[in-house]
């Protein structure tokens, strides 16, 4: 039940003049209390209580700050409370006498699983935006946008390792709970099967035993064996790494590097402050996500006027949406697409202007030259050598032509749109507004190394979005404090 907030008020003690003297003007929690305001968050979870029934609940604003202090802190729970318990500073901040009690650590554990919803991790997101907004800090239209990935709490697998560890704990649920079908089990596969080995057994592991299940009635036995058929026949098995955390999906870091878990897209202010959240499984590709940041940063209140990314962002459809929304994007365009800009004249290639053809470095003119124009608007040039002229050329082994199989030279003619976003790319407004990119960068460290964004608290893509959304509304909140303090008026 929760009760109302006139009930909640805390008696008066003689000792709250402590505070005064133990918890100094510059420390950070004392910071937060004076300019930060909480008290958005009671409304919130109130659908998720009982408002008649029940014993009375701890107050969501005070069990919303204990978790606030873990992620500053980093602190499991007990450890949290216990110091929650003695530390002033702590209970300077939340709101209690000096000698009040502390409430049960597994609270906490309750209310991240049942009170805080994926709406209510948006709302909080927003309300930091927001104040920062009716605070005046927010002063430019500039997002930054970059995603930063998290491990996964479970040691990642191969597909084969974790089907073949789903299909031994099914043997062993039968084995404790239906002993009589485990005569019907079909001969595994070896340790150094395959994959297509593995999924081969499983399916006919499921056939021998799957019509007695459903006939059965053990609830958790036919919800596992359904959950194994669906993994299989939705295909779904071969991006799953761990038989515990089935969202968590592997990715790369790097060309050369991957990682098993999450990716959190983030759009970030000029101000540093994050003004938008997205979080997907770690094989789904950044380059998906920037009209999703643009909304999100906009129904938390930010006017994007401009977007700053890396090449990843670059894309005929995400130039149509900045282009709709009114938003200029400041990222570079791949390599590959902005070698299109590139001819081989510099080998010493040039064109015929009478003959219209290409001629290479021994004064030979190509016999042919083919067009083909591509989805992106650019028009790719073929032109054709003489394998005669070329094999008897004195050139032959310095000419990269000499050196072609098909005696070949491609050269692409990037479409008018794309010469004039290379163009603009070569402009000194974007390089300098490139150089902020590395502030999002920063940001990602700060949430992963101070905070323990670079590993998931718990499994499950809900619970990562959690942990992110909770992880952003701590560096939002540090960052308005340091905000406040450089604009004092």
């Amino acid at each position: 039940m929760l009760r109302d907030n006139s009930q909640m008020k805390l008696s008066l003690s003689p000792y709250q003049g402590l505070y005064d003297i133990v918890v100094p003007q510059d420390n950070l929690l004392r910071k937060i209390k004076e300019n930060i305001g909480f008290s958005f968050v009671n409304p919130m979870p109130r659908k998720q209580y009982c408002e008649k029934f029940g014993r009375p609940a701890a107050e969501p604003e005070m069990t919303f700050k204990l978790m606030f202090l873990k992620k500053v802190y980093g602190l499991p729970d007990e450890r949290l409370i216990h110091s929650a318990q003695t530390d002033m500073a702590y209970k300077y901040f939340l709101d209690l006498d000096p000698g009040a009690g502390m409430i049960d650590p597994s609270l906490l554990t309750e209310f991240r699983k049942t009170r805080i919803t994926e709406d209510i991790s948006e709302e909080m997101l927003r309300e930091t935006i927001c104040q920062a907004i009716g605070k005046g800090l927010i002063k430019s239209g500039t997002i930054i946008v970059d995603s930063t990935h998290t491990n996964a709490n479970a040691r990642p697998k191969t597909v084969t390792q974790v089907l073949r560890d789903l299909s031994r704990q099914l043997r062993r649920e039968i084995y404790r709970e239906m002993p009589e079908r485990s005569e019907k089990f079909p001969g595994k596969p070896s340790e150094t099967a395959d994959l297509a080995d593995e999924i081969d057994y499983t399916y006919r592991l499921l056939e021998s035993v799957g019509e007695k299940i459903l006939q059965s009635e053990k609830a958790g036995l036919i919800e596992f064996y359904g959950r194994i058929k669906e993994l299989l026949d939705t295909d779904r098995i071969r991006g799953i790494r761990s038989k515990t955390d089935e969202d968590a999906h592997s990715g790369h870091k790097t060309a050369a590097s991957t990682f098993s878990g999450f990716k959190s897209h983030l759009a970030m202010t000029g101000e540093r402050l994050i003004a938008g959240i997205e979080v997907t499984n770690g094989g789904v590709p950044d380059c998906n996500q920037l009209p999703v940041l643009l909304e999100k940063a906009a129904l938390n209140g930010v006017e994007v006027q401009e977007a700053v990314g890396d090449m990843a962002y670059v894309s005929e459809d995400h130039l149509t949406v900045c282009e709709e929304k009114g938003v200029t994007l400041y990222a570079r365009t791949n390599p590959a697409v902005a070698a299109a800009a590139a001819t081989p004249l510099d080998e010493g290639f040039g064109f015929s202007k009478d003959a219209g053809l290409l001629q290479c470095p021994a004064g030979e003119s190509a016999m042919r030259a083919g067009k083909r124009t591509a989805d992106n608007g650019n028009t790719y040039l073929n032109y054709f050598f003489s394998k005669r002229k070329c094999k008897n050329c004195p050139l032959c082994g310095q000419c990269r032509m000499g050196k072609s199989r098909g005696k070949c030279c491609n050269i692409t003619q990037p479409s008018e749109k794309n010469r004039q976003r290379l163009e603009f790319e070569n402009s000194e407004p974007f390089r300098e507004r490139m150089r902020i990119r590395h502030r999002i960068e920063e940001k990602n460290g700060e949430m992963k190394v101070a905070h323990g964004l670079g590993r998931a608290d718990s499994v499950g893509l809900a619970a990562m979005r959690l942990q992110t959304h909770f992880t952003a509304f701590v560096v939002n909140v540090k960052r308005l404090v340091k905000l406040m303090e450089l604009n004092p008026d």
